[in-house]
């Protein structure tokens, strides 16, 4: 009778010790000691198996790249903003990715430079230029040149860019017989 109401108390005890407990996986084991009339300790194992409820996963994030956009002509920053995002609010974002590039004032832009701006992954477009030789006449200028390859003269920046290496190592200077890349499309992310 003793033992049976030992056990009734422990098993209260156990109950009462882990209502509004955190349960954890695996078994949890406790001793319990009791003397009985002849002063010999018993010792009980009580097994308790407790889990754990798991919260459910939440999906990834999505993950963001930037690429390049080419300044147009009459770019400006809220116009971007509308045209790549539908949203001209987001003109301050696209100027904090680029203030180094753009510098103090957002409303100066420059044709033919280039921005970063930001996209999912799975919305990146493959923004790498094809190219085609063409070799320096004599008269050329990078100026002349932009507007007979690619219908402005403005875009002689990227001349620049894509030749920065032969025309540095001649002085600014076009020599005629030098071939430069010149790009099959002007801005290959349009």
């Amino acid at each position: 009778m003793k033992k049976t109401k030992l056990i009734f108390i422990l098993t209260s005890f156990i109950l009462v010790g882990c209502s509004g407990s955190i349960p954890s996986v695996g078994n949890e084991v406790s001793v319990q000691t009791t003397d009985d009339s002849k002063d010999v300790a018993q010792q009980q194992e009580v097994s308790v198996e407790t889990f754990t409820v798991q919260e459910p996963e939440s999906p990834p994030l999505p993950v963001t790249v930037f690429e390049p956009y080419m300044i147009k002509r009459g770019d400006f920053l809220t116009k971007i903003a509308l045209r790549e995002y539908g949203d001209a609010s987001m003109w301050r974002d696209i100027y904090s990715w680029n203030k180094d590039e753009i510098g103090d004032d957002p409303d100066r832009l420059y044709p033919y430079n280039f921005l970063s701006l930001e996209r999912e992954s799975s919305n990146a477009r493959d923004c790498d230029p094809e190219f085609f030789d063409y070799t320096i006449q004599s008269g050329d200028t990078a100026w002349n040149l932009a507007q007979r390859v690619y219908g402005d003269e403005l875009a002689w920046v990227i001349i620049y860019v894509d030749n920065s290496n032969l025309i540095k190592s001649n002085d600014g200077v076009l020599q005629p017989g030098t071939i430069f890349k010149m790009r099959k499309k002007l801005d290959p992310c349009n």
